[in-house]
């Protein structure tokens, strides 16, 4: 029963975050991640800490409107830190050109902080064809 609360609970947080990184909110967004954040997406440098995550995520969102959804294909509890992983599925919508869609394969674990639930390694890779 408490798996099941902290599983429903990282999902939460993953769900602000669709929700903040489709607002474009900077700030807002980088407040849902550990300040020991570690994130690898492919065809990017390693991003280690959160003053390298805001300079990644600022970048990211220089490139257009964000809006994606996390589909899970499974959630483990590992001590007080959740793995989930799946797909994540979106479009980036450019401030000039056509629509992109995409859609990633992740590993996100959100560990238990002092703050509260935060987002603390991620890991994106495209879906092959």
């Amino acid at each position: 029963m408490v798996e099941e609360a902290l599983i429903r609970l990282a999902k939460v947080l993953i769900a602000d975050h669709e929700m903040k990184a489709s607002e474009g909110d900077l700030d807002s967004i980088v407040i849902n991640f550990a300040q020991d954040i570690v994130m690898l997406a492919a065809d990017a440098p390693l991003v280690v800490g959160i003053d390298a995550f805001r300079e990644f995520y600022a970048g990211l969102l220089q490139t257009g409107k964000l809006i994606f959804t996390h589909d899970y294909t499974g959630a483990e509890v590992m001590g007080d830190s959740v793995v989930l992983y799946g797909v994540a599925r979106g479009t980036i919508e450019p401030v000039s050109g056509d629509v992109e869609s995409f859609a990633n394969n992740f590993i996100i674990t959100v560990k238990q902080t002092s703050n509260g639930l935060k987002i603390w390694r991620a890991a994106f890779a495209a879906v092959g064809d």
